[in-house]
């Protein structure tokens, strides 16, 4: 109930005559693509934010197109109007639709004043960094209203057609060899890790690079935004001892004082790190391999985050301490997955999982420091911080699993332990 809260918006598409909301491929949100193609600016038909007068226009959709879309859809924007629409079926925050094969529309569903930082970054490593790792900015719609200010409705990029889900396609490929006869190189297995370490290093120069872009720029942490991170560590610990059940509460609690101890390091840094933009939501599920290479796409942040937060600047160690517990994450699931085929534990596992936890570690952390060194980036790997920010990353997922997933809980309980077991 929002009885007790501010009022929020939100996006629907409505259709045809009489409206009713829009169907898949019926053709709503390619007209909105067509729009964006044109460049329009659509007045509202009436008063559409509490407060304003009935009748009253008080809005207008301002729709703009980016320059990679003339190369995903040649013609005018009649030419959008032809072709196929489908639902991604992926995005459970928000609707993606895939248009002609060639391009991608995210529409937010939650609508918030204040420019999207998917919006904003994507801008910024298409037209000013020249990335070429994110699928280019196509376009974009955005609502702007007299009483309440702007608000990105939708963002259009291309879209990437052969590009695999980098955990599934990691995870697949270790079941692979653990179920396999023989025994397969940990260095040919772990390749990928040292791949992955080499992109984030990129996207981090990239992001930290402000190219005259103000907001951009990067700054130094202050000592009372030390603070606050370690304050708001300690308070989702608390959360996380509270919230998480049976045998994974009964470790997080039996760990609950060392990690308490490890996250007093956010406020005894003795250099001052620097802050970026940064992703904000890391992960492998954010990284597609395709054909030509990676792809790093969903730069809106947490989605449940607030505006402001989710484009405030941060560490880039956050990204990366949230990498590798994604890295750490996918190879105990492989390992589940694989005993599950088999029906029983392995006997003889074709890959040493353990080895390769490890390894793709270390191969991660080499190539990104290489990389950002290679790249000029004006900050380099604090090992302490790092590990402070794969404790809090990993004390969240407790907290995520007890509320929304019960069955993930055996990664954050196994990921813990991990960690724990490496420092000794």
């Amino acid at each position: 109930m929002l009885d007790a809260g501010p009022a929020q918006r939100y996006t629907f598409a409505l259709t045809g005559r009489p409206l009713r909301p829009a169907a898949d491929g019926d053709g709503a949100w390619r007209s909105l693509l067509a729009a964006i193609a044109e460049g329009r600016t659509i007045a509202s038909m009436g008063a559409v934010t509490a407060g304003e007068r009935p009748g009253r226009a008080g809005a207008a959709l301002v729709c703009r197109p980016a320059s990679a879309l003339g190369g995903l859809v040649p013609g005018d924007a009649g030419t959008v109007q032809d072709l196929a629409e489908r639902s991604l079926g992926a995005d459970q925050s928000n609707t993606s639709v895939v248009i002609g094969e060639r391009v991608l529309l995210k529409a937010y569903r939650r609508l918030e004043p204040g420019l999207n930082p998917e919006l904003e970054l994507l801008a910024f490593l298409t037209e000013e960094a020249a990335f070429p790792a994110v699928p280019p900015l196509a376009g974009f719609a955005e609502v702007v209203s007299a009483s309440t200010g702007t608000a990105t409705i939708a963002v259009s990029q291309a879209y990437i057609a052969d590009g695999a889900d980098a955990y599934e396609s990691i995870a697949e490929s270790l079941v692979g060899w653990l179920l396999a006869p023989g025994q397969v190189s940990v260095e040919f297995a772990t390749e990928i890790a040292a791949e992955l370490g080499s992109l984030t290093a990129g996207l981090h120069a990239a992001l930290a690079d402000p190219r005259g872009v103000p907001e951009f720029q990067p700054r130094e942490a202050s000592r009372a935004e030390l603070r606050s991170w370690g304050r708001n560590a300690q308070r989702q610990l608390v959360r996380a001892v509270d919230v998480t059940p049976g045998e994974a509460g009964r470790v997080l609690q039996g760990l609950a004082s060392a990690i308490a101890a490890e996250l007093t390091v956010f406020e005894a840094l003795p250099d001052i790190p620097l802050l970026t933009r940064v992703h904000g939501d890391y992960h492998l599920g954010q990284v597609l391999i395709a054909d030509d290479g990676y792809r790093v796409v969903d730069f809106e942040g947490e989605p449940l985050g607030r505006l402001e937060d989710r484009r405030a600047h941060g560490s880039p160690l956050r990204d990366a301490a949230s990498m590798l517990r994604s890295l750490d994450h996918v190879g105990r699931s492989s390992g589940r997955r694989a005993i599950a085929r088999n029906g029983s534990p392995l006997d003889a596992p074709g890959l040493d999982l353990d080895a390769w936890l490890r390894r793709a570690r270390e191969r991660f952390l080499e190539a990104y420091r290489v990389g950002l060194r290679s790249a000029g980036a004006p900050f380099s790997v604090d090992p302490a911080l790092l590990r402070a920010f794969e404790i809090e990353k990993e004390t969240y997922e407790f907290i995520y699993a007890s509320t929304y997933l019960p069955s993930w809980l055996w990664a954050p309980t196994e990921g813990m332990r991990g960690l724990f077991d490496m420092s000794r």
